[in-house]
């Protein structure tokens, strides 16, 4: 049993990944992203869910779990960054990683509905956020961006 940020995730005998869905998981746009989700990520294989709307890769401790059509955050304290892949393509995530925790739990910032994911850093200890800027691609294809990260340099 993994846990991330209040989020409890099983892994079956099967291999089946349990993953509570998003409220929203059955916004259409969800269903858009959920058919172009790649086959790997960080080099890890898809791995077969028990909900709709959810993604993961790799098995036991080392599973990355994306879940579409989660709330939104809303504007807060939290850490938000702009993460910018090799090509331009650029996404803002809420970054949260409980004290002594292993997983790091990005959020999409200012987009809806929104994507989290769980990264274990057992997965990419140096880098969590490689898995982030892998999926940079495919939610800006799917889900426009409505805000973005700002911070104080960022206020008149």
């Amino acid at each position: 049993m993994i846990t991330a940020a209040g989020m409890m995730l099983t892994l079956s005998a099967c291999g089946t990944v349990k993953v509570p869905p998003g409220p929203a998981a059955s916004d259409p746009t969800c269903a858009d992203v959920m058919i172009a989700v790649p086959p790997t990520l960080l080099e890890l294989e898809r791995t077969e869910t028990s909900s709709q709307a959810t993604a993961a890769w790799g098995s036991g401790d080392d599973t990355i779990v994306m879940r579409c059509g989660v709330t939104p955050p809303a504007p807060s304290t939290d850490m938000c960054t702009t993460l910018e892949d090799a090509d331009g393509v650029q996404v803002d995530w809420i970054v949260k990683q409980e004290e002594g925790e292993e997983i790091v739990q990005y959020t999409t910032y200012g987009r809806e509905p929104a994507i989290d994911l769980t990264v274990p850093r057992s997965v990419a200890p140096d880098q969590p956020s490689a898995a982030a800027l892998d999926l940079g691609q495919l939610i800006t294809r799917h889900i426009e961006a409505t805000a973005r990260c700002i911070g104080p340099g960022d206020l008149p």
